[in-house]
């Protein structure tokens, strides 16, 4: 059964949409809190309704339990390839490195992977991926209304060989990310260029 844009359940929310725009930062850092099923269900609900062309639908969310088996094997996983990866030749370095990685995927309150399917040409795939990243910004911009961060990675923690086997996931779709969402610790300040510098008017 299909949802109807009309017929959409809305959260109540006080943090307007350009709030959310500006306050959305990527955090590393987050605070021991879970979050909780029903808020990761509120931020799928905003991800589904991502721009989509031809409506072909083509995102895939995979979320890792907190504390269960399937996170502690990724966690492994991660360590393990990292090891391996690094280029640094001390296993002292190495093993800090493997530490890191393996800390991060253990230590996100929330973890969720994501990929995007394949169409039936280049272009079409292309635009299933430029979906699957609107689905990301649109539950990163959802988050920022539940008081929340997030850190959307397509570093190591997408890279675990075999990881799509352990998900479930189909070896030809596309990762588009690992999105960790959690309260930040702190929130960092960035920058950003004037949009007057990037944007050119014509008559």
């Amino acid at each position: 059964m299909k949802l109807s844009s009309s017929d959409v359940d809305i959260p109540a929310s006080a943090v307007s949409v350009y709030e959310a725009i500006f306050r959305r930062r990527h955090v590393k850092t987050f605070t021991a809190g879970p979050v909780s099923r029903a808020v990761l269900e509120r931020l799928f609900s905003a991800a589904i309704w991502a721009p989509n062309h031809r409506l072909t639908e083509p995102t895939r969310f995979f979320v890792v339990e907190k504390d269960g088996p399937m996170r502690t094997r990724i966690a492994e996983a991660a360590w393990q390839a990292a090891y391996d990866e690094a280029a640094n030749p001390s296993p002292e370095r190495k093993r800090r490195a493997a530490d890191g990685k393996r800390d991060r995927a253990l230590d996100a309150p929330a973890m969720v992977y994501v990929y995007s399917l394949p169409g039936d040409n280049d272009e079409v795939t292309r635009e299933n991926y430029a979906t699957a990243c609107c689905a990301i910004q649109n539950m990163a911009l959802a988050a920022v209304a539940e008081g929340l961060g997030v850190d959307w990675s397509t570093g190591g923690l997408t890279r675990i060989p075999g990881l799509a086997g352990m998900l479930g996931a189909d070896e030809a779709w596309t990762m588009v990310g690992v999105v960790c969402l959690g309260r930040a610790a702190a929130l960092p300040t960035t920058e950003r260029t004037p949009h007057s510098e990037v944007v050119t008017w014509l008559d």
